[in-house]
Parts: structure tokens; C-alpha cells; sequence
């Protein structure tokens, strides 16, 4: 069987925005990719070793699937062979010539991973156990730390820790900054801590036992009676404790949690998005129509996909469009921001901006409008290939210049105070654009702006089983 026919069943796509709605039309762009095919056999017709499937199945992925194959992927004969050459020892990579053949394309994010080291990462995983407090805490102006967030039902809630508590000791040790301070709280499950916080004029003595706990990916908390929704990512499923997650066969991802923080709350609300870095587009997608009204664009997705022959790449172009009503709709929304908001979380900026003309709080964003496919290999390795760019309804795109605040404010609780001030007022409007300058987070490959072309609309939120480009 030719791998151009295998790679058709062989192939699960993942779709993930860093860390990515079902269409009916497209627009074809450079359907024919002048790269000339590899042989399935080798010469001779000897069968195909395991590594010689593995290298001409990652070519045929980077073919089908990156989306600057037809300028940066050449002829399969100036990969095979070279690896080792080019500095790719066998001593630490299965298959050389394929590392060397992904280190040719010019983005960093797409990448290989052999079958050791893809076994060191769990590319399914989304959030993470962890034996910690579960607070989040940021330097002040004394050089001390505050608790700004503490997540629901975590060693630190349960100790009794609030934010706004100022960090004075962790058992006699004053933790010099953030990465200090999860160092001395992490641990095992079971491990007790002791601290010391400030609250108000109160000196307290806070006694925390951890356990072993799943950061729930959306929280709602309150400030003067304004509901603060913060995402932390866009996963398929969270839970409040590994407990939970153990006894749920039907996890809750982050679109679920969203709409039921949207239902639980009313009026004007401020979104918190820092330090959010994506996640699969699916749960982005659906978050984001529920901000929106029936025929908002959410955004303009371009994406490379094998053509009907299984010859060519084609690239596909879809003007995404809400199918309904969300549950959100005809609030006042302000965004909190900042370096780390990235990818699936600029998406949903994107499509709030343009339509509602959200006002945005913080520090310009990281500028991440690609998105990766996540393939599996044949011989269990990983290959991570950039696929996909967004653009907002306008053909414009944040990618390596970021959102720029209306309000540029670094303090992350000042920050917080002028979102909740807009979100009081609610007259605020969007006034600034991306950003002016580019932030060489990225290579000139994936730092141009839309191609021309005719764009469909489709209604619909993003399920899985309806991707054109997902191989069985």
C-alpha cells in the first residue's frame, strides 16, 4: 500500500492553536504543490524498513499539511541521508534524517518527536495533576508576594488562603518571587505546609495540606459585584480534583464550563485571559460563539489539506460564522491581557473585538495566529506541523504583533481594577488595533497578511468528526 494511500488511514489529526466548526465550502488557493511525490518502495522493490516508513510518511505529512510546503519543503532527496551529517546523532535520535528534514522548515513550531522521546510527553493531556496550593501569586510593589487568584476547592482554599493575602513566610523561609514560591509549596500528596500572610493588618498562620489537584481551566470570582471570568486555557476536559476527574467518564471541557459561568452570571463582565497560551481550537471556537450574535464572524481560517487526488496540497480558506445566538449575547465584556495571552485565547479577541468592539486591558499580546496539527506516527512518534492561520473578519491578523491595549497597565491588580472600572461604566469601546511593531516571536514565513479570495460563510461550532482534513 503507497503511503499517500496509508497516510489517509494512518493519519488522527489534532488540532491545537499552543498550544484550532464544521465547513461546507472553500476557497482553493496553490492547489498544485510542484514537489514531486516520494515512492512508496524502495529500489529494486525491496520492502520498506520501519525507519524508510517512518521518513517518507513524515515527508508526505509536511506535503499535505504545512502551510509554506509549496516555498520551504524541497525534493525528498535533500533530506534522506543528511541527518546524521548535519549533526543528528543516532545516539540521540531514532530516525536523524527526519529531525534534519523538520530543522529545514523555517517555523519553530513545527517539530518532530521520535518514538522515545514522543513516550516523555503526553500530547493528549491537558490539564495537569498537581500537588500544589493552587493560588497564583505575583511580586508587589513592597518585593512581596499577593495571592491574586486561589481556584476553587484546592490545598490553598481549603487552608483558608484569600486573595490579596501578602506572602510573609513560608515555613520560615521568605520566598524571594513566584517561581520561589511554587518551589517551596510543591510537593506530595499529603506533604503540610506552613505559612505565614499578611490580611489587612492581620498577621495569620495558615496550616495547608496538599492533594493531588486539576486546575479547573474556567473560574469565576467577583470584584464590586462585577463577575471576572478567567480562562486558562482551552482544554477538552478540567476538574476540580483528580478524584473527580477518576470518577468522571464525561469530563467537562473548557467550552462547557464557559457557558455555565456565562449562565451563572449576568451583565457587564470582564473576560481575564492572561497568561492564557490556547488550546484546541474546538473549545475555543465554541467559547467564542458564545459571546457573539447569530452570523458574527468569529474569524477567517486558513488551513492546507490533501486535495481530492491525493496528489496535491490545496489551501482552504473558511469565513466562520456563529450559527446562533450565544448565551452571552448583548453583555458588555472588557479582556484582561497581557505577554502570555496567546494563540486560541487571541482568537477569541479577535472575534470579540471586531464584533462587539470589546475594549482590551493589560499588556500587548504575544501575537500567536497559527495553529499545529498533531499527528501521530507510524512508529509512534509525533509530528507537530504548523497548518492553519486566522485572520479576523477584516483579512487582518495579530500574528507577531499582538493586540495593543486600549489601557496599557503592567500591574496585573491595577490591571484588574481598571477592567472592573470599564466593566462598571460599560460605555468603553474599542479604539486601539494590533500592534505597530512587529515582536519577532516568528520567522517572515507566518508574518503575512490574508491572501485574496472570495470567502464562504458557514455557520456551525467545531466538532471533530466534521474536519475535512481529519484521516481515518
Amino acid at each position: 500500500m503507497s503511503l499517500k494511500n496509508s497516510i489517509k488511514k494512518k493519519l488522527s489529526v489534532t488540532l491545537v492553536l499552543c498550544a484550532a466548526l464544521a465547513w461546507t465550502g472553500c476557497t482553493v488557493k496553490n492547489a498544485d504543490n510542484e514537489i514531486a511525490m516520494p515512492d512508496s518502495e524502495q529500489e529494486g522493490n525491496k520492502p520498506l524498513t520501519l525507519a524508510d516508513e517512518e521518513f517518507q510518511f513524515n515527508y508526505e505529512a509536511l506535503y499535505f499539511y504545512y502551510l509554506a510546503a509549496s516555498t520551504q519543503l524541497g525534493s525528498i532527496d535533500k533530506y534522506k541521508g543528511y541527518g546524521q551529517n548535519a549533526g543528528y546523532s543516532p545516539d540521540y535520535y531514532e530516525y536523524p534524517d527526519i529531525y534534519y528534514m523538520y530543522s529545514q522548515m523555517d517555523d519553530n513550531y513545527t517539530l518532530y518527536f521520535g518514538p522515545y522521546y514522543a513516550q516523555q510527553r503526553d500530547f493528549s493531556a491537558t490539564t495537569e495533576d498537581s500537588y500544589n496550593l493552587a493560588v497564583s501569586v505575583e511580586s508587589r510593589d513592597s518585593s512581596r508576594l499577593v495571592i491574586t487568584q486561589v481556584f476553587p476547592n484546592g490545598p490553598g482554599e481549603k487552608a483558608g488562603l484569600k486573595e490579596g493575602d501578602t506572602i510573609l513566610y513560608v515555613g520560615a523561609t521568605v520566598p524571594g518571587d513566584a517561581d520561589g514560591f511554587n518551589k517551596l509549596t510543591s510537593g506530595k500528596e499529603g506533604d503540610s505546609l506552613s505559612l505565614k500572610v499578611l490580611r489587612g493588618s492581620d498577621s495569620l498562620d495558615i496550616k495547608a495540606e496538599l492533594f493531588c489537584y486539576k486546575m479547573p481551566s474556567v473560574t469565576v470570582t467577583y470584584r464590586d459585584s462585577i463577575p471576572v471570568i478567567k480562562i486558562t486555557e482551552y482544554a477538552n476536559a478540567s476538574a476540580v480534583s483528580c478524584a473527580e476527574a477518576d470518577d468522571n467518564t464525561s469530563e467537562n471541557g473548557t467550552a462547557d464550563e464557559f457557558k455555565a459561568a456565562l449562565k451563572a452570571t449576568k451583565g457587564a463582565t470582564v473576560i481575564d485571559l492572561r497568561g492564557n497560551p490556547g488550546g484546541t481550537l474546538d473549545q475555543c471556537f465554541t467559547a467564542t460563539e458564545d459571546l457573539l450574535s447569530k452570523g458574527d464572524t468569529l474569524i477567517i481560517f486558513e488551513y492546507a489539506d490533501m486535495a481530492p487526488d491525493s496528489v496535491h496540497q490545496m489551501i482552504m480558506r473558511e469565513n466562520i460564522v456563529a450559527s446562533k445566538d450565544g448565551v452571552g449575547k448583548g453583555r458588555y465584556y472588557v479582556f484582561l491581557a497581557d505577554t502570555n495571552t496567546a494563540s486560541c485565547a487571541e482568537m477569541m479577541m479577535m472575534g470579540a473585538t471586531t464584533n462587539l468592539k470589546t475594549p482590551v486591558v493589560g499588556m500587548i499580546t504575544y501575537g500567536k495566529s497559527i495553529g499545529q496539527y498533531y499527528i501521530p506516527t507510524i512508529a509512534k512518534g509525533y509530528s507537530i506541523i504548523t497548518g492553519m492561520k486566522m485572520y479576523d473578519k477584516n483579512g487582518s491578523s495579530p500574528h507577531d504583533y499582538g493586540f495593543a491595549p486600549d489601557y496599557e497597565i503592567a500591574d496585573s491588580l491595577k490591571a484588574l481594577d481598571k477592567a472592573v472600572e470599564l466593566a462598571k461604566a460599560g460605555k468603553e469601546k474599542r479604539t486601539k488595533g494590533y500592534g505597530t511593531k512587529r515582536l519577532h516571536h516568528f520567522t517572515d514565513t507566518f508574518a503575512k497578511k490574508a491572501s485574496n479570495g472570495n470567502m464562504v460563510p458557514r455557520g456551525g461550532a467545531y466538532k471533530w468528526k466534521e474536519l475535512p482534513f481529519k484521516k481515518k
